[in-house]
């Protein structure tokens, strides 16, 4: 009971106990979900009074739901339990008898409503994702992974029981469970209990060929079974199937294979799998020979909306640029503010920036340094040294917010790391111990800051320091060097210019083919008047 019985629903454990003839029948209409993109979460992001908190929800099903008093060995019908629960109202009964919601309003809710229907949107299951011990340090971020060709399913059901049908139970009590994902006997046996979830796995070590035999025919029935049964992710593995064999040629891409391949995906992100919409999104943006479903961006955004209300945060990411750039979709920077926010909430730290962006500048949206503070703050803590630069220059200049040195100088030092590589932070730090802004000046730390970043204009302004002795004692030597790195390795055309006379003074037949191949590569005109001046006969 504890692990079905709906959120909110009263304490039973006084009407269940004993034996005798006496049940508890419940009816639940799922009609939609609420969730979050943030996948993870450690118990240092939580604010408020969270002591003790060990979960937090990711997500909630809702509808509605009616309990009543039943016998053992009857079975009643949804509608039979909501009427007996109107008559017991009617009649003054109480006790054990309890309803919230509607069976009529959930019948009329539509799959793409944007918001829970009225008089149907009672919690009836949470799901919930253990806090982390700790929250992982930028440089630990984990490295995104692609998701499952064919996603697996997972049990949401409490320590001790497994999901069997619609409810939780206890393995010895349940007809049928979903099987682990890997183990195929397993899969084979519940799957011919009656466990669709369990054919659905079965489809897949069918498709894979490794614990059985490969038999694409029969992975097909197994995936169509399991989404007529309800089973999201089995409509959209059998939509990826179809669109497979017509890429390979193994069925002909005609008009009636299109439909099969968009009856199943379309029914996949209509059910509910964010992921499938994602993907279905993809689909309907493809162009060229490999293509199968004509391209139709209008429908692309479409499941692409649907799979960022799901909680799945590429699919935010997704629709935030489309709506930003203004191409596939109408340009609206207004709504994109907030896709975006959900992306960046779910681990899309490039969206973190976009977002900051967009409300530091006040482009299609209302400028506000304090938010966008803390879109690039979120960014930064996801790895992301761009973000760490950029809050670092809006608490530096003051852009929407106090001035802050020391909260600037933090996220600069955040952004560019012992181990790893944040150019523009680094460039950032570097220039704030070169002018001495809020912090003791310190050319030889910049310096070695600007070295860092080579590639960057770094090495032409470390070696230009170490050149003129600024601040530092002069090393002609490390300056040669790093001019050289600077010119030969990066291009850049000042450190070349400045690298040519130095090395004319050590090796003149050296320089003079310095300036040849200068001179044939970039045009350069004063390259070309140092090699004739040398002797070189023009190319």
């Amino acid at each position: 009971m504890q692990a079905n019985v709906p959120f909110g629903a009263p304490a039973l454990s006084t009407a269940i106990e004993g034996g005798g003839s006496a049940a508890i029948d419940v009816a639940l209409v799922p009609t939609g979900k609420m969730a979050t993109t943030v996948a993870s979460s450690s118990a240092q992001d939580l604010s408020g009074s969270c002591e003790g908190a060990t979960h937090f929800v990711r997500a909630a099903l809702l509808g509605a739901f009616a309990m009543t008093p039943g016998s053992r060995g009857t079975a009643r019908t949804v509608d039979q339990v909501f009427g007996a629960v109107g008559a017991a109202a009617t009649a003054g009964q109480g006790g054990t008898t309890s309803k919230e919601g509607e069976l009529e309003a959930c019948r009329a809710a539509k799959p793409d409503a944007q918001a829970p229907t009225e008089r149907c949107h009672a919690p009836l299951r949470l799901e919930l994702v253990p806090l982390l011990t700790k929250k992982a340090a930028a440089a630990e971020a984990p490295v995104k992974q692609a998701e499952d060709e064919f996603p697996k399913l997972s049990s949401l059901c409490p320590l001790g029981t497994v999901p069997s049908g619609a409810k939780c139970s206890p393995p010895a009590l349940a007809p049928a469970h979903l099987c682990e994902p890997n183990d195929a006997r397993s899969c084979a046996a519940e799957c011919g209990k009656g466990d669709v979830g369990s054919c659905y796995h079965l489809g897949i070590q069918y498709l894979g060929g490794k614990d059985f035999p490969r038999d694409d025919a029969r992975a097909a029935e197994l995936f169509e079974k399991a989404c007529g049964a309800g089973v999201t992710q089995a409509c959209y593995a059998r939509a990826k199937q179809l669109l497979r064999d017509m890429k390979s040629a193994k069925v002909p891409p005609d008009a009636a294979g299109r439909a099969k391949v968009r009856e199943f995906a379309d029914k996949a992100c209509e059910m509910g799998d964010g992921w499938a919409c994602f993907s279905v999104a993809e689909w309907y943006l493809s162009e060229g020979p490999q293509a199968v479903l004509p391209k139709d961006p209008t429908r692309a955004v479409a499941f692409l909306r649907r799979g960022c209300d799901l909680g799945h945060g590429p699919s935010c990411s997704a629709l935030g640029k489309m709506l930003v750039e203004g191409k596939l979709a109408a340009k609206d920077v207004g709504v994109a503010v907030g896709v975006l926010q959900r992306a960046c909430q779910g681990g899309q730290s490039e969206d973190c920036v976009d977002l900051g962006d967009i409300l530091r500048k006040g482009q299609g949206a209302p400028k506000d340094g304090v938010k966008a503070i803390a879109a690039y703050s979120h960014g930064c803590s996801l790895g992301d040294m761009r973000a760490c630069n950029a809050a670092g220059s809006v608490y530096a200049q003051g852009d929407g917010v106090p001035k802050d040195v020391a909260k600037a100088y933090s996220f600069f030092e955040k952004g560019c790391p012992e181990k790893g590589f944040g150019a523009d932070a680094c460039l950032s730090l570097a220039g704030m111990y070169e002018k001495g802004n809020g912090i003791p000046k310190d050319m030889s730390r910049a310096a070695a800051l600007y070295e860092k970043v080579c590639g960057t204009g770094g090495c032409l302004r470390a070696a230009e320091i170490w050149q003129r002795g600024d601040g530092v004692t002069a090393d002609p030597e490390r300056a040669y060097s790093l001019y050289e790195k600077a010119c030969t390795q990066w291009g850049e055309k000042k450190a070349c210019d400045a690298f040519g006379p130095l090395l004319e003074r050590k090796d003149k037949e050296r320089a003079r083919t310095f300036y040849a191949d200068q001179c044939m590569r970039t045009q350069d005109k004063a390259a070309c008047a140092a090699q004739k001046r040398l002797g070189g006969a023009p190319r």
